[in-house]
Parts: structure tokens; C-alpha cells; sequence
């Protein structure tokens, strides 16, 4: 079975000049679910109204209705709308019109479709041969349905691009959907990392396993904590037996209003009861105040498929640092976009709408 990305938006570039296509081009390929008979718009159109809005700050979609009504003519013809035969202008579709659509569109091609398109976007400016590091998170959407709509997510992190997302289903935790999220997504020399949440074993055995067996061949770097503590207790002991001695690497990070200190010890994972691990790390960060006195401190631990050879110190920590960073997307979904604030439940319209809040922050 292959596991490159199914999408349209791949075959487009590898049958057209090799060129990566614009959004209009990608958002064309999502399938209408309406009837052609009376179709006053093009989903393209609605689709690319509502993609600018949100790139715009739009929130919800009463406010992509409003920008929408006050988007100029030259504008509505840039995201392709086309003339009313009486009226001889371009009508902007209504708020109505807009989450009606959002709300029945196949959500998991949407997110295939524009994941895979800003994958080809990232991968056009990369030197071959670099790694790449994928993570992977899920999110709750706070005013859905109490709370019972679950995303999970991956996102390149030099990028901070979503290249992929899917609802979790309601029985189910995201535990579960590790290979349903990357089944599409091209890990071909990339290195997927996740919180201690995802530290299961069929997680690892999927991502760093012979693709003969079912697995993709990939690497992992994952967060050990006290969910797993038979693993983390071993992890601890690993790195305890030349313990005390200076770390393997230690940066001063002195951003963000803050001085934080963080030290990684690294060990082979000899006697680690874990599938495909080859090195097992500490990391510790002190915090510290604007005059130097000491504020705070937390160790974690981490197991990786990572040799020497393939992920120095340096790199594992850039690794661990990078996974956060697609917190800072759920956070500025959180607090630029209110999606926790929103209550759009019927049909796939929140998962739409966060597909947008998603494109709109990795063009960003």
C-alpha cells in the first residue's frame, strides 16, 4: 500500500508545468454536495470568500458573512465570482449561504486537500536531504457540543504549517487515530514527534516499523511521562547511570519576557522496552527571574528512533522545543480566532471552520 499523499493536489503539479497551483485551483477540487440544479454559487467562490475573510480575523461566521457583504468588486472577482445576469455586479454570498455550505462540505477531503497543498508549499523552498520534524497534537473545541468535538493534527515545525487534520471520533481518543491522521501524509526522511500522551507502543511501532510489516519506516521523538511509568521509569534509570555529568547541550533562551535554562543528557536505550528506540533523553528547564533568582524547574523524558548518527543533542532538543509549537497554533486558534468561544455545532461546520483558522495561519 502507498502512503504518499492521495490528492488531487499532487496529481495536478506532477500532470501540469511542475508548478504548485494557486488556493482557487485547490479549493476547485473539493466535490460539491449540492444538486446542480439551482446552484446560485460556485463552492469555490463561498469556499475562497471564506478563506479570505478568516485570513482577515473573521471568527465566526456571522462576522465572514458581514466582511464578505463589504469585500469590493475587484476582490469577488479575484476569488472567482462571476457577474448576476440582472443586477451586472458580483453578489457576495450571504452568511446563510456560507455556513450552510461549511456545514454539509466533506470536511476530510477539505483538510486532505489543503493539507497536501500547504505540504507542497513548504517542500518547494527545502533543500533536499534536511529532515523533517512533524507534530502531531489533538484539541478539544470548548463550546461544541460541551465539548465533544475533538481534532487531531499534524503541522510541520520550521513552518508551522497544518498539513493534516481529522475529528476524532466520539467513542474514541486520539490514541487511536495516529495512523488514520498520517495515513496521506509523506514521512519519507521526516521524524514525527508527539506529547507523552502518544508514547503508546502501536504508535511507535506505526511510524518507525518496516514498511513490510505495516509500519512506515519513519522516526519518532516521543514525550515520556507518568502515563507510562514502567517506560518512564526505565528512561530515568538509563540516564541516571552516568549521572552526575555535565549535559550533552544547553541553550539560555531569553525570549518572550523570560530566562529559561534548558539542559538535555542523552543515552543509547540499551535494555528499553520499547519498539525501535535507539536513544533516550532528560531535559530539564529552570526558569529564572529579571534579576536572576531561580523560579521554576521541570525535567521530562523522551525516547526517540533517533541514532546518534541521525540526531545530535542539539537536534533532540530542537525536536522537543519544535513540538510546542503546534500548542502556539492551538493557542492563537484559541485567543486570535475564539474557537473555543464558538458554538457553530451543526453538520462539519466546526471542523470547517477550523480548517479555515488553520490555512489562515499557516499562510500567515
Amino acid at each position: 500500500m502507498s502512503h504518499a499523499r492521495i490528492t488531487a493536489v499532487t496529481s495536478m503539479i506532477k500532470n501540469g508545468a511542475g508548478k504548485i497551483p494557486g488556493l482557487l485551483a485547490v479549493l476547485a477540487l473539493v466535490p460539491d454536495p449540492r444538486k446542480p440544479r439551482g446552484r446560485r454559487y460556485l463552492l469555490v467562490f463561498v469556499l475562497a470568500v471564506a478563506a479570505a475573510c478568516t485570513l482577515a480575523g473573521a471568527k465566526t461566521f456571522r462576522e465572514i458573512g458581514d466582511q464578505a457583504a463589504d469585500l469590493p468588486q475587484n476582490v469577488l472577482r479575484d476569488l472567482g465570482g462571476r457577474l448576476h445576469p440582472l443586477r451586472r455586479k458580483i453578489i457576495a454570498p450571504s452568511e446563510t449561504r456560507i455556513r450552510t455550505l461549511l456545514h454539509l462540505i466533506d470536511t476530510e477531503i477539505l483538510d486532505g486537500i489543503l493539507g497536501g497543498w500547504l505540504r507542497d508549499l513548504a517542500d518547494a523552498g527545502k533543500l533536499d536531504g534536511l529532515l523533517t520534524a512533524i507534530a502531531i497534537d489533538g484539541k478539544w473545541l470548548r463550546g461544541v457540543l460541551d465539548g465533544q468535538v475533538k481534532l487531531f493534527s499534524a503541522m510541520l515545525h520550521e513552518e508551522k504549517a497544518v498539513i493534516a487534520q481529522r475529528r476524532i471520533p466520539d467513542e474514541t481518543t486520539e490514541t487511536t487515530q495516529v495512523r488514520a491522521l498520517l495515513e496521506h501524509v509523506d514521512l519519507d526522511g521526516a521524524v514525527v514527534t508527539a506529547d507523552a500522551v502518544n508514547a503508546q507502543r502501536d504508535t511507535a511501532d506505526y511510524i518507525a516499523g518496516p514498511a513490510g510489516e505495516g509500519g512506515r519506516g519513519s522516526a519518532y521523538f516521543l514525550f515520556v511521562k507518568g502515563n507510562q511509568p514502567k517506560l518512564q521509569r526505565a528512561v530515568f534509570d538509563a540516564v541516571q547511570r552516568d549521572c552526575p555529568r555535565d549535559p550533552d547541550y544547553a541553550e539560555l533562551d531569553e525570549s518572550h519576557g523570560r530566562v529559561i535554562r534548558r539542559s538535555l543528557w542523552v543515552t543509547d536505550a540499551e535494555n528499553i522496552d520499547f519498539p525501535h528506540v535507539r536513544q533516550v533523553a532528560r531535559i530539564r528547564r529552570d526558569g529564572y527571574d529579571a534579576g536572576g533568582a531561580p523560579v521554576s524547574k521541570e525535567i521530562v523524558h523522551a525516547v526517540t528512533s533517533l541514532d546518534g548518527n541521525q540526531a545530535s543533542a542539539a537536534d533532540l532538543a530542537k525536536l522537543a522545543r519544535g513540538q510546542w509549537g503546534i500548542e502556539s497554533v492551538h493557542w492563537l486558534r484559541d485567543t486570535a480566532y475564539a474557537e473555543d468561544a464558538n458554538t457553530g455545532y451543526a453538520g462539519n461546520g466546526p471542523q470547517a471552520m477550523a480548517t479555515l483558522r488553520n490555512l489562515a495561519i499557516s499562510l500567515l
